[in-house]
This record gives C-alpha cells, structure tokens and sequence, in this order.
C-alpha cells in the first residue's frame, strides 16, 4: 500500500482531482488540512431578496458583495470528497509546533494554527468525519501533541461510533509510550502510521524493528519525507539522477514486514508561505522513474530567467523520453508534451513532480 501525503494546498488538490483514478485500495492519499474552503455568500436585499452591488474604485463594472466566510460556511471536507469521486483518503487535521517549520507568518494556514492551540476545537473537527463515509480519520500523536491515554481512548471511542475504521499517526520518539494503548485498542480494520519525518529510514532501524514487532491486527504503514527541506532548487545535479533524495524507504518498508509506505511525492514537507519571490531563481525539475527508485534531476542554473528557465528544463525532458516516458503513458510527461508559449512556474512543476510519481507508483 503507498500513501502519497499531500496539503490540500491548491496544486495539490488538483493532483487529487486528476489522478483519483489510481487511488484505491493499494493507494490511498493521506490529507494533511492546514486551511479551510468556504461556500462564498454575497450580501442581498432583505426586502426584495436580490444581490447587492458595488462598484469599486477603478473598475468599470459592479460587483456583488462578498459576505465574510462563517463556520457555517466551511465545505472543506466536501470538496475533498468530491475531488476523490468515491476513492478513500486518509484526513489529518494539522497541528504543528512554531519551531517545527521555518515559516513563520501563519498566512494561509489559519485552521492549522487554531487546531494546534485548541484540542476541543481539533477533536470537534476530526468527529465531523463521522458524516463522510470514505474519509478516515487520523489522529496524530508528535512533538508538542501528546495525547493522554485517557482523553485518546474517548477520542477513539468517539470516532469508532461513526467511522468504519480509524487511523493513529505517531512520531518514532513517542511510539515506545504508546504501544501498549495501540495493542490493546486497535482492530483489524484499523491503521498505524509510524512517521519517521525526514530522518533516513536506515538510522531507525532500532524504532522499525519494535514497529514490526507490535503485536496488533491493525495496518502498519512507515511514513517519511525523503526531500530535505533545506535544499534549493539550484543545489540539485543536472541531468543525473539526484543523490539528494534517497527514496529508499519505499522499498525498506517490506523488510519490516509492513504492509505499506508514504512520503510526500517529491515534494518537500513544508508550509505556504507569504514571502514572495523576485521573479529569479533556478528552474526544477524532479521526475521519478521507479526502476531506478530515484529521481531524475533537470536543473536551469540561470536563476536570472526564473520561470522562463523551465522551457530548458521541459526540452531535455522530451530529449529523454526513451527512458523516462518508454510506455508513452505518463501523465506528467504528456502535459509536458502539450507546453506551448509557456513552460509553467514552480507550483506547475511541483504538481508535475507530483504527479509523476503517483503515476509510477500506481504502475507494476
């Protein structure tokens, strides 16, 4: 089984929309909400019942008038649901520590910043899952978001009364507290995430072994992110397949007898961020090919071209289809293909990269 991890960030979510159709019971997304999506309500008449208008400085035409979003009005986990069109996913409500990731203005990622200060605001919408029958809940156990064992087991209880199965995701630092409470109160429908993060699936050995020796019936699954956060695009090798990236727990996951593995896809794990950019920096591009297990690196070092330096990066990847597209069937290579006057920006090929991957993982 292969979980890919995603942020319903928007690239990510069109990755879910498009490639739904090889998710299944060998692959299944793991969601991490770090923000919410609103059905937007504009202001009417109370009268009369018809929209009001207005026409802002320097625009030529009126528009309606946008009222601000309420918790009424959250369809997150709906339009997730739509975007699997029937497919099960794994659903985190995220919680981080400030020390956990470099990002630090919070923009766009308000709902995680309030789940990580308030557990009975996080434990309300983990229960609203209840109401969606192909979304399994994940309760997650790490840094700064320990559990009790008494509030975890009316959590789970809870959970259990209106979801088919639930999932428990915990760091390797805390799994040793927690085996005993995982023995006694997971069941064969249930499953386990051991997250290693972005420690080196060999340098845990110690942690996998007792892993495979915990003796429940429940799934067992090894999460890590393989893409160190702190390497810019420029510090990966052109035309090679990068050493910067080392996948391996993809296939080190059957030494441990597990039933399955999840990463990130290629992608880094991190949080938006509003610092923008310039304009300028290096061209990336990350194609997976899983015969090699490895990633192929394409690399415009001209960061003065910023996105224009992709129109390099898509050329050599059409020079290299014989090993990189040999079943003329890749997704990612085909909207490759079809790149005409523009090449994409860094969130085109971070959907790419994702895209690939998913794709390769989904074949043989």
């Amino acid at each position: 089984m292969y979980l890919p991890i995603m942020k319903n960030r928007s690239e990510e979510l069109r990755v879910i929309s498009n490639m739904n159709q090889f998710f299944g019971d060998s692959m299944i997304p793991l969601i991490e909400i770090i923000k919410d999506e609103y059905d937007i309500k504009y202001k009417k008449d109370e009268e009369t019942g018809e929209y009001i208008y207005e026409k802002k400085p320097g625009n030529k035409r009126r528009n309606r008038i946008t009222l601000p979003p309420t918790e009424d009005d959250v369809i997150t986990l709906e339009k997730i649901q739509e975007r699997l069109n029937g497919k099960k996913g794994f659903i985190d409500f995220f919680r981080f520590s400030e020390e956990e990731y470099d990002n630090k203005d919070f923009k766009g990622i308000e709902l995680s910043f309030m789940l990580s200060r308030d557990y009975t605001y996080y434990k309300k919408r983990l229960l609203q899952l209840g109401n969606f029958s192909n979304l399994c809940p994940v309760i997650s156990i790490k840094k700064g978001f320990k559990i009790s064992e008494h509030d975890l087991k009316n959590l789970l209880n809870e959970l259990k009364e209106r979801n088919p199965s639930i999932a428990i995701r915990i760091t390797d630092s805390y799994l040793e507290d927690y085996m005993e409470f995982i023995e006694e109160n997971l069941l064969e429908e249930d499953f386990i995430m051991l997250d290693i993060r972005n420690q080196h699936v060999d340098s845990k050995f110690i942690e996998l072994e007792e892993f495979q020796e915990l003796e429940t019936n429940a799934t067992k699954i090894v999460l890590n992110s393989p893409r160190p956060k702190d390497y810019k695009n420029g510090d990966y090798e052109n035309l090679e397949f990068t050493k910067k990236i080392d996948n391996k727990v993809a296939i080190k996951y059957k030494d441990y007898e597990l039933e399955g593995f999840g990463d990130f896809g290629g992608l880094k794990d991190d949080l938006p961020t509003e610092a923008g950019g310039n304009g300028t920096g290096a061209a990336l591009g990350l194609l997976y090919v899983k015969e090699k297990n490895a990633f192929y690196s394409i690399v415009n070092y001209d960061t003065s071209e910023g996105m224009r330096g992709f129109e390099y990066v898509r050329s050599e990847v059409l020079k290299r289809l014989d090993f990189l597209d040999s079943d003329n069937d890749c997704v990612a290579v085909e909207r490759i293909k079809g790149m005409d006057q523009t090449f994409g920006n860094w969130a085109t090929w971070s959907n790419l990269t994702l895209t690939r991957y998913i794709h390769q993982q989904a074949k043989k």
